[in-house]
């Protein structure tokens, strides 16, 4: 009878609209598609999926969307944490003979923060040739002091004199004897034009710029290492998650070939499981290889053994605020004006070649030095009294021509006649004066011209301190908006990983009941790994801009670093 036809009919719609689950959307239609019959007995067409028949299946499938949205391979902690998980050597690729991890290192050793930054400190290069550069300008400066000292000149010369001596007015004199000469002496400049005075200050402006390019040295190396260690957190956490993924591909594939073996899949089904897996192992083997040179690169900084693997020894990735973010970007800049050890180092070398101006100008003055002398002179020679020196004939020439008799020279020694032995005789001779120089090259102009091109070069080293200053508030605002970007990438990206996460539960569901396809789960399932990718990437890229942040403002530290409390002023 029609009544009991519509009867049955109603409550038949009625148990499928109370038994049927709603995947999303709108409720499932209680009526049947058209092309059925009202009488049918038959369910709803199934697309594909398991059947109660396939229970055994449906509980693999629940238990792996289980495993991926709990166990990611990287525990996020909350939503500024995560957790890297040691990695299983057998979850890895061997890549070659030694470790999978390891790959080509021989030893391997877990490292901090604080172990790079201490180690930065102790084996960077450039900053012990930095300091090398330091003390080259500190010797330098000792040298500019030491022109307020006095300078001392000695000289010995002993020499065979043998032969004879044309004098001007024709007489030829033989002389066959060594002579022997000592002479010390000082000279102490009394004025220079300043010349002295200003090479010091020149010097000294020039070794405390060293000093603070050696400062901005170290931050910029303090920066790039724990840079470097961030890249390899990063890599860390990344070989987790690509791991994971390779282990849920496998698993979806056993699944997939197991429905496909029990006619209820098809080979395409399979096909893309195998593509998957294919694809996330070629992630894996590039991850492992990228986190390797990640390691090899903070060794080289630190300069290590490139052969030794470094580690993470600290699991817990978090969030790390070290800059207050009360502080705007006008109190950053003022602490950046007062702290950046680049704006320092230009101020003295302004300072620097003001004085070289005033170096050059003292070329244009006279100098006036005292100098003094102790002379010492040694020969073969006999004295000769008074008595006998007013009668001494003195041969001057072969022909025999000859000098009459002195008539004063008490004391000095002179050869006597005849062919008997001669002593040897030394004696001393003392000066002392003033000596006054004006030396002036090509009329000055030569001095005027070192003049005027150190005049240039102060206002070239002027105009560098300007572009460096603009630089540093470009760091300043450009490290400032990073880490505002990053700080809200956090957000989202916590958000992001939850809507993959149930992205990818319905995606499971959705295939279990029949009205999805694998390759939703495909697509669920990377989006959930990129958005675990993401959610990590965004943790190290915000300790990284605080990092850069405090670099921009000079306070960059090992203490600033690793501080637990963030910068709220400047330090002293």
């Amino acid at each position: 009878m029609p009544p009991s036809n519509t009867n049955s009919t109603n409550s038949t719609n009625s148990a499928n609209s109370t038994n049927a689950p709603v995947l999303r959307g709108s409720p499932v239609p209680t009526t049947r598609p058209a092309g059925i019959g009202e009488n049918s007995a038959e369910e709803l067409p199934r697309l594909r999926g398991l059947g109660p028949e396939n229970q055994a299946a449906r509980e693999s499938i629940d238990s792996l969307a289980n495993e991926v949205t709990n166990t990611s391979g990287s525990i996020f902690v909350d939503a500024e944490k995560v957790f890297v998980k040691p990695p299983l050597l057998k979850s890895l690729i061997t890549l070659s003979e030694g470790s999978p991890l390891s790959i080509d290192a021989e030893q391997s050793i877990d490292i901090t923060l604080r172990d790079v930054l201490n180690s930065a400190l102790s084996n960077n290069l450039p900053i012990k040739i930095s300091q090398t550069a330091t003390q080259e300008k500190k010797w330098n400066y000792i040298q500019a002091l030491s022109g307020f000292l006095p300078s001392l000149t000695n000289d010995i010369s002993y020499q065979r004199l043998d032969g004879n001596y044309v004098s001007p007015a024709g007489l030829a004199i033989g002389i066959h004897n060594p002579y022997l000469t000592m002479a010390s002496g000082f000279q102490q400049y009394l004025f220079k034009g300043g010349g002295i005075l200003y090479t010091a200050k020149q010097n000294q402006a020039r070794y405390r710029a060293s000093k603070f390019e050696l400062s901005g040295t170290i931050n910029d190396m303090l920066l790039e290492s724990a840079e470097r260690y961030y890249d390899l957190v990063r890599n860390d956490v990344l070989l987790q998650i690509r791991v994971k993924a390779v282990e849920v591909s496998k698993t979806l594939l056993v699944v997939n070939q197991d429905l496909f073996d029990n006619g209820v899949n098809t080979e395409l089904d399979v096909l893309q499981a195998k593509y998957q897996l294919s694809a996330d192992r070629q992630h894996l083997i590039k991850q492992q290889v990228a986190r390797r040179k990640s390691a090899i690169k903070l060794a080289t900084i630190l300069n290590m053994d490139q052969g030794t693997d470094l580690s993470i020894r600290n699991r817990l990735v978090a969030k790390a605020r070290l800059v207050d973010s009360a502080l705007r970007p006008a109190d950053l800049l003022k602490i950046a004006i007062d702290k950046r050890p680049e704006l320092k180092r230009y101020e003295q070398l302004r300072l620097a070649a003001k004085d070289a101006i005033k170096v050059a100008r003292s070329s244009l003055l006279p100098s006036v030095a005292v100098t003094g002398a102790a002379i010492g002179s040694g020969s073969y020679a006999s004295n000769a009294s008074l008595s006998s020196l007013q009668t001494q004939q003195t041969s001057l020439s072969s022909s025999g021509a000859s000098v009459g008799a002195i008539s004063s020279a008490g004391g000095l020694p002179l050869a006597t006649g005849g062919n008997g032995p001669k002593p040897w005789t030394t004696r001393s001779l003392f000066t002392i004066g003033v000596d006054m120089q004006w030396n002036l090259g090509g009329l000055g102009l030569q001095e005027v011209a070192q003049v005027r091109a150190k005049q240039w070069e102060a206002r070239r080293v002027q105009l560098e301190f300007n572009r460096e200053l603009e630089k540093v508030f470009q760091e300043v605002r450009d490290s400032y908006l990073a880490s505002i970007s990053t700080e809200n990438l956090i957000v989202e990206t916590t958000a992001a990983v939850k809507y993959a996460e149930e992205g990818l539960r319905l995606a499971e569901l959705r295939f279990k009941e029949g009205v999805g396809t694998y390759l939703d789960v495909i697509n669920a399932q990377k989006s959930y790994t990129d958005s675990l990718i993401d959610k990590a990437s965004a943790i190290i890229e915000f300790d990284q801009a605080q990092a850069k942040l405090l670099h921009a403002i000079g306070c960059l530290s090992v203490n600033t670093l690793t501080a637990a409390a963030p910068l709220n002023k400047a330090p002293m």
